[in-house]
């Protein structure tokens, strides 16, 4: 009896481990990605979604395990398996097709955001390879599986609506690049601005892309360094730095220069290879292309140059004299240039990343009105605030900053002349 009992044991033991629950199997996979272990997590999330085949989250973590295999960070995404690639887009995918309104975990964007990365970074491996009508298929099914819809696509024209002719951008990440590399290749909409996305200035693939070979449009970057200094590209050591940079023909500007301070963007210690690089675009370009970031782009990534960044809705342009708000081409972007037809597109309501981009909107009329408020200006206030209340309503767009919302109650509350 007592052997029958231990066999009995040893059997049911056995049979647990071979049938572990898809709970125990996602935690497994967790601890897998997080080990960077992507092969073990891509088997703990394959036997969970065959138990489990409408377990949204499961397939999340899927479609990242997948991802990961493909590329860890930015260095590898013009090289990548398109066939490992679309396995992870089938899975974010199914996520969307589960559940449009994912709420589940998530590793840094939902889903809609990561088979647009996917597709974009197929589409970047066919353009290296030479394949433009690769490329140009693989955004179009990133389109089709979830990515590149249409409010986020208009919020991107915007961006690029706000740029002067033959321009270069500085964007942050997926959401503000891909969209318009979707856009110039695809669409042939102004191919005249240079994209220059912040992380992958990082790696030396993209560096040599943006300065010999710009695959999205007519211009590359002028770049002091060639490819083989470029590819000896690394962080530095730095302290805080008084830049410089001439600045002639200004009559705004009678001491012919610009300065400011470049501080470490890293442990107070390091300045990454994209800081020496924003520098080296600015600096070699000379004031002969006009130059924006994105007002998606954080403060530590704009070098120190903030007092020279003018606000002109959804972009911050380089100026030769110092500027907080360039209030004529501020309103004009808001007021005519810019569309607002996206606030309708239901994607705003369940896509935190779209509502974070869509806020910037506000931010731009607001700081408008506070112009208009410290030049004397209160009939133009209140039009600038009615025009921001009509375009992107509260009841559709929530404020996210209680301060702000307190801000625009006190400029409502100036009398009118």
């Amino acid at each position: 009896m007592k052997t029958l009992t231990i066999l009995m044991t040893t059997l049911a033991l056995a049979l647990g481990c071979a049938r572990q629950t898809p709970e125990v199997l996602q935690e497994k996979a967790l601890q897998a990605l997080a080990q960077k272990d992507y092969t073990a997590a891509v088997k703990h999330l394959e036997e969970t979604v065959a138990v489990e085949p409408e377990n949204s989250e499961a397939h999340y973590l899927l479609g990242q395990a997948y991802r990961q295999l493909l590329f860890d960070d930015g260095s590898k995404i013009n090289h990548v398996d398109p066939a490992v690639a679309a396995k992870a887009a089938e899975h974010f995918r199914k996520v969307i097709e589960i559940s449009p309104k994912y709420e589940g975990r998530k590793f840094a964007v939902g889903p809609y955001t990561k088979v647009q990365g996917v597709w974009s970074a197929v589409a970047m491996t066919y353009l290296n390879q030479g394949k433009t009508d690769s490329a140009v298929t693989a955004f179009k099914k990133g389109q089709t599986e979830g990515g590149f819809y249409p409010a986020l696509m208009e919020y991107n024209r915007n961006i690029m609506r706000s740029c002067d002719p033959d321009a270069i951008i500085f964007t942050n990440g997926d959401n503000d690049t891909q969209p318009m590399w979707f856009l110039q290749l695809v669409e042939g909409y102004r191919p005249d601005v240079t994209v220059v996305n912040l992380s992958l200035l990082n790696v030396g693939w993209y560096i040599r892309q943006l300065k010999n070979d710009y695959p999205f449009g007519s211009n590359n970057v002028r770049m002091s360094f060639n490819d083989e200094e470029i590819d000896k590209l690394k962080f530095k050591f730095w302290s805080d730095s008084t830049m410089s940079l001439p600045a002639r023909f200004d009559p705004l500007n009678p001491e012919e220069k610009i300065e400011w301070l470049m501080q470490p963007t890293v442990e107070d210690k390091i300045v990454r290879v994209q800081d020496l690089m924003v520098l080296e675009i600015i600096r070699t370009n000379n004031w002969q292309r006009p130059v924006y970031f994105s007002t998606t782009v954080a403060g530590a990534n704009k070098i120190g140059m903030d007092d020279y960044l003018a606000l002109e809705g959804l972009v911050f342009k380089l100026k030769s004299h110092q500027e907080e708000v360039s209030q004529q081409r501020l309103r004009h972007n808001v007021f005519s240039e810019y569309s607002y037809d996206g606030v309708h597109d239901e994607h705003l309501q369940y896509i935190g990343e779209l509502q974070s981009l869509f806020r910037n909107y506000r931010y731009g009329f607001v700081q408008l009105a506070k112009s208009q408020h410290a030049q004397g200006q209160p009939g133009q206030v209140q039009k600038t605030l009615d025009r921001m209340s009509e375009k992107l309503p509260e009841n559709v767009l929530p404020f996210a900053d209680g301060d702000l919302k307190t801000e625009v109650s006190k400029l409502s509350s100036m009398p009118v002349e």
